[in-house]
């Protein structure tokens, strides 16, 4: 496997790292750009990226500004669509064809896959989201809704402690240990941050009709941290026929890192491989 980092700059001078996984016998034909969530780093897909690579792709996995070894405030955005903006600087430095580029986005990065592909739908030819974040499952009082909008307003980079349980992540004790020691994992997000994905989110369901492209969902049956409800319910609102959801009962919300993730990539990579196909693979259509 060649491994390569880099930092790209963005379009307010950020500096997002970059993280790029190929076999040393491809010649980049395919591409699946791997976005992460909250709190979280590209460095934890690496798992990902080498069964992809196995499966003729390469990989591209950046760190979300704010998070892991890029520039910014940590877990914090000024405006949501910032974060789509760092993803299509990105494909332009990297001159990935859209032809012959899919994405994969996880619970935050999942949202920001489908505002993506809402805002600029032609920048990809197909996506999968896993456990996206369409709706929260994890109950905030409202008290602290309204402090945290109050600090939005005048305060926006006031941190919150995150309500999330980690071990309603994964039911892998080991993923759950590397988490819990993982030093690039953030437990906060700032009232502006915060407030800016529930907009996104708003918008999300409001603009389905944007969607063109290919799109298949993951979504954990067992999600306590993102609605596991919601991707169904949103995904009935497009109005294309290559739409899929593939719900997974008794599984925690990151699905990629669950005991059996090898079988839930394999089932990915096989809707993917019928999208963009790799040479010398024949799809029947």
């Amino acid at each position: 496997m060649q491994y390569i980092e880099r930092y790209i700059t963005s379009f307010d001078a950020t500096r997002v790292f970059v993280r790029n996984y190929r076999s040393p016998h491809s010649n980049g034909e395919r591409t699946l750009l791997i976005i992460h969530g909250l709190g979280e780093h590209g460095g934890r897909y690496e798992h990902v990226a080498r069964l992809m690579i196995d499966r003729g792709w390469q990989v591209i996995v950046a760190d979300l500004r704010g998070h892991g070894r890029s520039d910014g405030i940590r877990t914090h955005v000024d405006r949501f669509r910032h974060f789509t903006y760092d993803v299509v600087q990105l494909m332009d430095e990297l001159d990935l064809h859209p032809l012959s580029t899919a994405l994969l986005g996880h619970s935050l990065g999942g949202l920001i896959t489908i505002r993506l592909i809402q805002r600029f739908p032609d920048r990809a030819c197909a996506a999968v989201v896993t456990s996206p974040l369409l709706r929260l499952a994890v109950a905030i009082p409202g008290t602290t809704l309204l402090m945290g909008k109050v600090c939005s307003l005048v305060a926006p980079r006031t941190r919150f402690r995150s309500r999330v349980d980690p071990s309603d992540t994964t039911r892998s004790a080991e993923v759950l240990q590397q988490r819990l020691l993982d030093p690039f994992i953030e437990r906060s997000i700032t009232a502006g941050g915060f407030f800016a994905l529930r907009r996104a989110i708003r918008k999300a369901w409001q603009q389905t009709a944007r969607i063109r492209i290919p799109l298949m969902i993951v979504q954990a049956g067992d999600d306590r941290i993102v609605d596991p409800l919601a991707a169904g319910e949103w995904l009935d609102r497009l109005r294309r026929p290559d739409r899929v959801l593939e719900v997974l009962d008794e599984h925690f919300h990151e699905v990629l890192n669950e005991p059996d993730c090898e079988d839930i990539l394999d089932s990915i990579c096989n809707w993917l491989d019928t999208r963009i196909p790799g040479a010398g693979m024949v799809v029947a259509r």
